[in-house]
């Protein structure tokens, strides 16, 4: 077996599991193009492994022309089946104890109807574009491991206090 076969398997088995994540979990990406990234490596990752079993996908410019036309077919599904990315409008409250947990009040666009989809959730973030996400009920918050901040988020900008 060859070493590029190694790599293509690696890539699929590590980008397919983060995307199963991302779908099945509380984990959560929230860059849209981070997203977008995943699943065409998944994807593609995955054509070009079926591709070699069946003795297909022989040539760079046969691989080429899948990458070329599986990015145009991923961003037409993107299009047209997304539903909006949730925004954080508020954080209520900071973990005393570890500042990369907020509880977070978020809004996203209906997508057929005029308004908004609301929710009020825990946040761990992972990276910038990475979070794991818990519904919370904001009546039961021990204070001693949550301080209030109410610190209204500009979604066009970012707050100028670090976070």
């Amino acid at each position: 077996m060859k070493k590029s076969h190694l790599t293509i398997y690696f890539i699929f088995v590590l980008t397919a599991s983060i995307v199963l994540l991302n779908r099945y979990t509380a984990f959560h990406i929230t860059d849209y193009r981070v997203h977008f990234f995943f699943d065409f490596f998944a994807a593609s990752s995955f054509i070009i492994i079926i591709g070699h079993l069946f003795k297909k996908l022989q040539t760079n410019r046969s691989i080429f022309l899948t990458f070329i036309s599986l990015g145009i077919l991923l961003f037409a599904k993107a299009f047209l089946t997304w539903g909006g990315d949730w925004k954080t409008q508020i954080v209520l409250y900071r973990n005393i104890e570890n500042g990369n947990k907020t509880i977070d009040f978020q809004m996203r666009a209906d997508r057929f109807a005029f308004g908004y989809k609301k929710r009020i959730i825990q946040i761990y973030s992972l990276a910038p574009f990475m979070e794991w996400t818990t519904d919370v009920d904001t009546s039961y918050i021990d204070e001693s491991k949550w301080k209030k901040i109410d610190l209204e988020i500009n979604e066009m900008q970012f707050p100028k206090q670090k976070l």
